[in-house]
């Protein structure tokens, strides 16, 4: 695990394995701490900017300097921070991803930094710090838990420390303040990466109970296949009965102290499929293997719980009330699965015909949704799934597709997410859409019309579990959870989307 430490002092006398400097595009006279590293390395750096061959300094670029002995630290890796007018924190999250996968590539493992925005970037220490733990954790994120390294194909190396260099002593303890957040908002963020990216074997609906129930601050509450029958789950199980895997859910819970007045109760609703198959609907051969990341709403509800509790633990409570809700369960075409055609009673007593037993998120999340406001009335509620390949055909990997009851919420949500480095798009919930959810023989059919509006027909479904004018929310992360680009700080497969949105919007922090 990367530990993060703050060391007073100069650049140019550090000891580690790599020293990350930074400046923006265009410049071409490094000054302060990356100036000083300069004039160590008699102006390689300067020399190089001015030949222009390789660095500009663009957001993101990076560029390695071997020191010859020069300094205590074999290498100088320079990072961009593209053009200074447009600064921002995605830049600062960006600028520390990339610059630490070029010490993984250097095989370093302790790692000096300069903190990147603190200076002309004009962030103060502490939100600088922040960010800059956030995207070195993202950065060097990596995924061998099955992978058995051969020869001349080693991974990346794990960065197992990551100094501050920073002269002024009455910043230091706003700058470790600051890392210790970003450093738990990093780590949950990875935590979710590793669910969804692991196998549906190993990610079963009762490993990720254990999961909840190990974490640390929260409290924890789980009902059982008997206890979902009790409640009158129908919708939730008619998914859950083709699996010999035994479905939960999960129900977890965190509260201000006494000291602080509670503002309102927010619930967290997370799609927790660990693997569909479609059921009888069966989805085609290609591509299913993928489908083992249908947990990544859950799996991102599950994170960001864990990391309140230890947000708590560090002396940083919420001023309100979070309560985290994964129902969990495998779809699958075993001989007591679901039927085209059948009808079943949710939760909330509204009757579903079943048309499409591939479209079974909504069903898990109807009867979750109804628990939730049956348990603890929540004042919002927030879902999260990947519910629809309709919202992949709409907003591909680059957002997430939003819709709800609530437009202050929607907005706070949205701008909380571009904060957070993640982009939510509202997309319609038109009374037109209703036409598609009416069955013959049942209150609600569980998918409309195929090819049409697909992802504002789901969140409609959903909005018939909503009850009175209560705050909701729906995140259809479907394309961003799982991406096929690979950037600096969002690596190829598993993206853990949604847990710094749910962070940044229930802390307020900014960018």
């Amino acid at each position: 695990m990367t530990e993060f430490s703050v060391v007073r002092g100069d650049l140019v006398g550090i000891d580690a394995d790599a020293l990350i400097v930074n400046l923006f595009e265009g410049v071409i006279e490094p000054a302060g701490g990356a100036g000083a590293v300069d004039q160590a390395l008699n102006r390689a750096i300067g020399k190089e900017l001015a030949a222009g061959r390789v660095f500009h300094g663009k957001l993101g670029d990076t560029c390695v300097f071997p020191t010859y002995g020069a300094l205590k630290t074999p290498y100088v890796v320079m990072v961009g921070l593209g053009k200074q007018a447009q600064f921002n924190g995605a830049a600062i999250r960006r600028a520390a991803a990339a610059a630490i996968r070029a010490c993984q590539k250097l095989r370093a493992r302790s790692v000096a930094t300069i903190l990147h925005g603190a200076g002309a970037g004009g962030f103060d220490a502490g939100r600088a710090a922040r960010l800059l733990a956030e995207g070195t954790l993202m950065g060097a994120y990596q995924f061998l838990r099955y992978k058995t390294p051969q020869r001349g194909d080693l991974p990346r190396v794990e960065i197992e420390r990551v100094a501050i260099v920073e002269r002024d002593a009455a910043k230091i303890a706003e700058i470790e303040a600051g890392l210790g957040v970003g450093a738990i908002t990093g780590r949950a963020v990875r935590r979710a990466r590793d669910w969804v990216s692991d196998s549906a074997n190993a990610i079963t609906p009762d490993a990720m109970r254990q999961l909840a129930e190990g974490l640390s601050g929260v409290s924890c509450q789980v009902l059982s296949r008997a206890d979902l029958e009790k409640s009158g789950m129908g919708a939730f199980l008619s998914v859950a009965k083709g699996s010999d895997a035994p479905p939960y859910l999960v129900h977890l819970s965190i509260t201000p102290p006494a000291s602080v007045k509670s503002t309102k109760t927010v619930a967290l609703v997370g799609k927790g499929i660990t693997f569909d198959s479609g059921g009888l609907s069966l989805k085609p051969p290609a591509g299913q293997e993928l489908m083992k990341m249908d947990m990544a709403g859950a799996a991102a509800v599950l994170a960001s719980m864990g990391a309140l509790g230890e947000l708590a633990q560090a002396g940083l409570p919420l001023n309100c009330r979070v309560d985290g809700f994964l129902p969990l369960c495998e779809n699958m075409p075993g001989p007591g699965a679901s039927k085209p055609g059948d009808i079943v009673r949710a939760m909330s007593g509204k009757t579903i015909e079943i048309n499409n037993t591939d479209a079974e998120g909504r069903l898990i999340l109807a009867d979750a949704i109804t628990y939730a406001q049956k348990t603890v009335s929540p004042d919002e509620i927030i879902d999260l799934a990947t519910l629809t390949g309709a919202c992949i055909t709409a907003l591909g990997e680059a957002a997430a597709g939003i819709m709800g009851s609530n437009q202050p919420l929607i907005d706070a949500l949205r701008a909380s997410g571009e904060a957070a480095g993640e982009k939510l798009w509202q997309l319609p919930l038109y009374e037109e859409y209703e036409e598609a959810l009416k069955s013959d023989v049942a209150d609600l059919i569980n998918a409309g019309s195929k090819g049409k509006a697909g992802t504002a027909c789901a969140a409609m479904f959903l909005k018939h579990f909503i009850e009175g004018d209560r705050a909701w929310a729906h995140l259809d992360i479907a394309g961003p959870a799982w991406t096929s680009a690979d950037r600096p700080e969002t690596p190829k497969g598993a993206s853990g989307f949604g847990v710094r949105t749910l962070l940044y919007y229930l802390y307020g922090w900014q960018s």
